[in-house]
């Protein structure tokens, strides 16, 4: 070993020896803990620990678990609700010292330098301030509508009517926080408690004068056009009145809590006071909740112009008993907070801004539905531009709606104290809050990816036909597109649904290992026990791939025939013409007649006479094809006009003659029948006559020719009645 390394290690062994090292027993053991300077490289740190167990020195772990971890209670339920109890007790019996809050009060100002008038000016100046609030707020609120109000020319624009509205919002609230503290500040004389106390009143008035004006701008009770939420004025000034009341007393709230505790009053007390003004205030937004229920709903009913949907319809049935549910329930969270020995401030301000947090989330959320619907307000021309723009609405909503609750989740948290972004090792943000933020991000991505893929699908799918058009051929591109487009639709949201849903699994922390081996089991177990499925999917698939068959052509396979309606994972439903479906699956198609590609050609054969004129019945046909040819009903339908191949076979009483054309698939039968019609018509103008079967009775002399007749009469009338 290097000669320094050595003198290193015995400086620190000398350095280190206890002075009581002598008075050890003979054979007890000594523990050296050795301290090095930071400086010591890794390599003299090696040397030193190699010398040591070289001279018999044995090498002691210590524990890292902290001092008193072993001894530490084990927390179960019956000891919080035990400490809970235990607190919620303390504090009632604490209540009765808050009696002493006045002449407390009034020592702390003389101790300040001021008197009992002093003390008891201060409130009746602050009184005064706030009083005045009301009036500074409804002045600058009359100029700002004197500048927004409709003239000849027309409303002003929304975007200058929001700019003056915002800018008299913030000159109120600039000049009463001015007036009101430089008048707090003079009424307090210099007084320690005074100067704390109006800082703390600026601030509680500030608050609920910002919040009278986000309430203002929300529901707008004077200007029913400029309200954010579709509702009347009878409604918006009933809901004025009940929430302005609470978004005075909820800041109070807070200040009379710090006050108390400014008094020098102890825990127990504190928890008292905010636990009776908590349950007065609850018990006020339960009430208030009930009495807007009505108003709110038509909001919620009217809020996007369209006829509600189920859901729109629950949500205005029930919000109010959501509401309350919450309001009880953030009473009893801060209540277990404040037993548990919670700071008061942090849980007042969590417990305040519950609310407020869940009341700005519902109202962002109709806000943005109806900018929204603003937005999407003109109407367009083509058909499918108003598809494009009602499927991006939809979207938008949901998108918003999404990161709505994603956003008062984390708001929320944050509220409470739960750190979703470095969130402590072992605690509740990482172990649940911050996975269950994680999944829903995630869910939240792939609908956004599945939301995007289905508007490029939608926009790719060809219109759907009406019932007027029916009859009109679709193109050979736009029929595949019509029936490859579903199945990949399909598909797509398939491997969404299941890579989101293992995502979001990874992120609550599921180990999805055993999950996938367990699904590759099971899909190998469904792949032997299912071959009549695997056959008629693995089927189907290539019938795909080779387009045998599109949605709307109408096909045939043994006993089966009609229009594809469309198709599932392993079968295809038949329309036939006269009305059943089927349902077949793949496996059983077999060989495919289809009767709807590219063209065909129909035949038509006419017997006429013998005597008829052979040539001249060509030549009408032939006409009668080129009449057709022009009609414009049936031109684009025309491929090969119709015209006359000639003698098909010389029958007993007809001479067969066969003319074709060459149609689009599906629309010969119209075709025929017209052709029919005019074939009909011009022989008949033409003298070209149509056989028919003849009978050709001979006899001798017109005794046998009437007895010929009168047993032919016998035959074809009917018996007489007995």
């Amino acid at each position: 070993m290097p000669v320094p390394s050595f003198v290193l290690a015995l400086i620190l062994v000398i350095s280190a020896t206890p002075l009581g090292w002598a008075a050890e027993p003979a054979g007890a053991p000594v523990v050296l803990q050795l301290q090095l300077p930071p400086s010591t490289s890794p390599e003299a740190v090696k040397g030193l620990i190699a010398d040591l167990a070289a001279k018999g020195t044995l090498r002691v772990m210590q524990s890292t678990e902290p001092l008193g971890a072993a001894t530490q209670p084990t927390i179960t339920a019956a000891n919080r609700t035990a400490q809970v109890w235990e607190g919620s007790k303390r504090a009632v019996q604490a209540l009765p010292a808050l009696r002493q809050a006045p002449q407390i009060w009034i020592e702390k100002v003389a101790a300040g330098g001021g008197g009992p008038g002093v003390a008891f000016g201060f409130w009746m100046v602050a009184l005064a301030g706030l009083m005045v609030a009301a009036p500074i707020g409804m002045a600058f609120r009359t100029l700002a509508d004197r500048q927004t109000r409709v003239t000849e020319r027309g409303p002003p624009p929304r975007w200058r009517i929001a700019i003056i509205w915002f800018l008299a919002a913030i000159a109120s609230l600039a000049v009463f926080g001015l007036v009101f503290l430089g008048v707090l500040l003079w009424a307090s004389r210099g007084v320690p408690i005074l100067k704390e106390s109006a800082d703390q009143l600026v601030w509680f008035a500030l608050k609920w004068r910002l919040l009278i004006t986000v309430l203002l701008i929300v529901v707008s009770p004077r200007r029913a056009d400029l309200g954010l939420l579709a509702i009347d004025d009878a409604d918006a000034r009933l809901c004025f009145r009940w929430v302005a009341v609470y978004l005075a007393v909820s800041p109070l709230y807070s200040f009379l809590i710090w006050l108390v505790e400014r008094l020098g009053f102890g825990y127990d007390a504190v928890v008292g006071a905010a636990l009776v003004l908590g349950l007065a205030i609850t018990a006020y937004k339960v009430v208030m909740f009930w009495a807007i229920r009505r108003p709110i709903a038509r909001a919620l009913l009217a809020a996007t112009g369209r006829a509600p949907g189920p859901i729109r319809r629950l949500v205005a049935a029930s919000w109010h008993w959501f509401f309350i549910a919450l309001a009880i329930g953030v009473f009893l969270t801060a209540s277990v907070e404040f037993s548990l020995g919670k700071g008061a401030s942090s849980v007042l301000s969590a417990a305040s801004a519950t609310t407020g947090i869940v009341v700005a989330l519902a109202v962002l959320g109709q806000v943005s539905h109806n900018m929204i619907a603003r937005l999407f307000l003109a109407e367009a021309a083509e058909v499918r531009l108003t598809l494009r723009r009602e499927r991006l609405r939809r979207a938008l909503h949901r998108l918003s709606d999404a990161l709505l609750c994603i956003l008062g989740g984390a708001w929320l948290a944050e509220t409470w104290g739960v750190d979703l972004v470095e969130p402590a090792p072992g605690s509740l943000a990482q172990l649940f809050a911050r996975p269950v933020l994680e999944a829903a991000i995630t869910v939240v991505a792939a609908w956004v990816l599945w939301t995007a893929i289905g508007a490029i699908i939608d926009e790719k799918m060809p219109r759907a036909v009406s019932p007027g058009e029916a009859d009109q051929a679709v193109p050979g591109s736009a029929s595949r597109l019509r029936t490859l487009l579903p199945l990949l639709r399909h598909a797509v949201l398939i491997l969404i649904v299941v890579a989101g849903t293992i995502a979001a699994l990874e992120r609550l922390g599921f180990n999805i290992g055993p999950l996938l081996a367990g699904l590759g089991v099971f899909g190998i177990a469904i792949g032997f026990g299912a071959q009549t499925l695997v056959r008629d999917v693995i089927s189907g698939v290539f019938f795909l791939l080779e387009d045998a068959f599109r949605v709307g052509e109408y096909i045939q396979s043994g006993n089966y025939k009609g229009t594809v309606e469309g198709f599932s994972i392993r079968s295809v439903r038949l329309r036939h013409h006269r009305g059943p479906v089927y349902t077949v699956p793949f496996g059983l198609l077999g060989a495919i007649q289809n009767q709807s590609r590219d063209w065909v050609i129909d035949k038509i054969t006419v017997g006429i006479s013998y005597d008829s004129d052979l040539e001249k019945a060509r030549k009408l046909i032939k006409q009668i094809g080129l009449d057709l040819q022009k009609d414009p009903e049936f031109a684009p339908l025309i491929l090969q006009p119709l015209k006359m191949q000639g003698v098909e076979n010389l029958g007993d009483y007809a001479v067969q003659i066969r003319a074709k054309m060459m149609t689009v698939p599906g629309e010969q039968f119209a075709i025929r029948r017209t052709a029919y019609a005019m074939i009909k018509k011009a022989f008949d103008e033409n003298g070209i006559k149509f056989a028919f079967p003849t009978v050709q009775v001979a006899g001798e002399g017109e005794a046998a020719t009437a007895a010929v007749a009168h047993r032919t009469l016998e035959l074809t009338q009917p018996p007489a009645a007995a």
